[in-house]
């Protein structure tokens, strides 16, 4: 059933949501596509809801024989208001800044600022705050992006064609992409020559997003 994937991960954030153990949850969201399909079935879902509900008082006995016994009925249309209410609790945590910080990661190529100019537009559209935009995998020397105590291999921006293409091409998106970043604060995560694992790196990217 289309929305089903994201139908079943909103269920899950409503009893994370819910789950006294946790203080804060972190969703790392799919791309943009999926990312917009999540954000839209809460209203989509609470429409549907309250179709059936509406449907159920209109048509009243005529659907008994469909939906079962009156005390099934019953138990089922109570559990469709309180889906429908945590829904709307759900929606009001979203559009909270005070409680939500929807945190947009693009890398400096010209397709990845318009796919991130477009969630930022949706994301306004449905009041969701975003209050940080991360760059990742710059071609910077680490060492300009955090003060960070280790070697890092940079690029070659001097003796290395590629490297500076590459940077030529990052910096003409970075150019685009300011008005994009007005209002928001920018935080940078620079192309390491390793993969980012273990506690070492982990702690750098960790500064970058906190410089």
């Amino acid at each position: 059933m289309p929305g089903s994937d994201e139908a079943a991960a909103i269920r899950l954030l409503l009893e994370y949501m819910d789950d006294p153990r946790f203080e804060r949850v972190v969703v790392d969201t799919a791309p943009t596509g999926h990312t917009l399909r999540l954000l839209e079935l809460p209203e989509m879902l609470d429409s549907m809801v309250g179709k059936l509900l509406s449907l159920r008082d209109q048509m009243g006995g005529m659907l008994d024989g469909l939906l079962g016994s009156e005390d099934q009925q019953k138990e089922d249309i109570a559990s469709l208001r309180e889906f429908s209410e945590r829904i709307e609790r759900f929606r009001a945590v979203l559009c909270d800044p005070e409680r939500t910080d929807f945190r947009v990661v693009l890398v400096p190529e010209e397709l990845s600022v318009v796919e991130a100019e477009r969630l930022l537009d949706r994301l306004a559209e449905f009041g969701v705050p975003v209050g940080t935009v991360v760059v990742n995998r710059v071609m910077q020397d680490p060492d300009e992006v955090v003060d960070a105590d280790a070697d890092f291999v940079a690029p070659n921006h001097v003796d290395c064609e590629f490297c500076e293409r590459r940077w030529q091409v990052q910096q003409g998106a970075l150019r685009r992409s300011q008005d994009l970043f007005r209002g928001h604060e920018v935080r940078r995560v620079p192309l390491f020559a390793e993969e980012v694992r273990g506690e070492r790196l982990l702690r750098v990217v960790a500064a970058c997003l906190e410089a």
